[in-house]
């Protein structure tokens, strides 16, 4: 379960630099940055609780599903009211930083499991000595 927390911790410094650069270089869309990652994380911070080992519930994981894809259906409309009258470039652009954002808890997930991040587990080798039993089928 920690990993998850360190996903988390990873998106959140993916979705801050992500700001950062939107504020400096295409200040327009900042907003549509921010937005998409505040509700990946918001979603990523639920899926944590629902699926925690002590309460987990296949009810409750079905409604967090749906919740999430109403979450990014609403998102995704707003993105178009707010945006239709200002042109099509524009909209596509919104629309790319949104997608950006909301894309910040699986940009995470690549960058935990890079090898210089994520140590391997060291495995005990077990060797496979035969027993009388199977000396003697030989």
């Amino acid at each position: 379960m920690k990993e998850v927390y360190v996903i988390s911790i990873i998106a959140l410094i993916y979705s801050v630099l992500l700001a950062l650069v939107a504020l400096v270089f295409f200040d327009e869309y900042v907003l549509w940055a921010i937005l998409g990652s505040a509700v990946a994380l918001f979603n990523h911070s639920l899926m944590i609780q629902v699926t925690k080992k002590n309460n987990f519930n296949a009810q409750r994981l079905v409604a967090h599903l749906v919740q999430r894809y109403v979450f990014y259906l609403i998102i995704i409309a707003y993105v178009y009211l707010q945006t239709r009258e200002l042109g099509r470039l524009h909209m596509i652009y919104s629309y790319i930083f949104m997608l950006l954002g909301i894309f910040s808890i699986k940009i995470g997930v690549l960058i935990y499991h890079l090898p210089f991040i994520k140590k391997p587990k060291e495995t005990e080798v077990k060797t496979d000595v035969p027993t009388d039993h199977q000396s003697d089928l030989k």
